[in-house]
This record gives C-alpha cells, structure tokens and sequence, in this order.
C-alpha cells in the first residue's frame, strides 16, 4: 500500500492573526523526501531574508513573523519553526558573504 505524505503551508503573519489558510503544497512518496523539499524551501526563504537583516536573530524574528510555516498533514515529524532556530545562524552566516 502506497502512502501519500502531503507537504502544506501557511503564512505565519496569517496565522498570529488568526486568519490562516492552510494549502496544500506538494506530495511525495517518502517522508524524507517531504522533509527535504521543507528544508530545501525554508533555506531558500531564509537566505532571502538574510540579506535584508543585520543578524541571525533578527532574521529568525522576521521569518517567525511573516514566513511560510511548511508541515506534513497529520504529522508533528517536522517544524519549520524548529528547522529556522537550527539554521538561523549558518544561514545568516552564508547568505550574508553572497
């Protein structure tokens, strides 16, 4: 039997205003495969901000803020929000010598 892990999202600005929509942003057939799109997607949004931040904390500020909150549908296997505290500083670190 084949199952489908399902990546979604919602936008944290959406969610601490209690307005949020989640939505349904790819499948896969694995959950590694669901947790490395997450991690891929979330280093991509986080080396956007980076550039625009004068530290890693300031970028994890503004991601926990108004970031995409990527999650497997009926799974606590992943948080984007512990993902970005992991990364933060190597990130910053990375996307800053860019």
């Amino acid at each position: 039997m084949n199952q489908t892990i399902e990546v979604w999202c919602e936008d944290n600005y959406d969610f601490m205003k209690g307005e949020s929509c989640p939505c349904k942003v790819a499948a896969f057939s694995s959950t590694e495969e669901a947790v490395a799109y997450m991690c891929d997607k979330l280093d991509e949004q986080l080396c956007g901000l980076a550039k625009n931040v004068a530290s890693a904390e300031e970028l994890l500020r503004g991601y926990k803020y108004g970031g995409t909150d990527y999650y497997i549908k009926g799974s606590l296997l992943f948080s984007s929000w512990g993902y970005a505290e992991q990364v933060a500083q190597k990130i910053f670190d990375e996307c800053r010598e860019k």
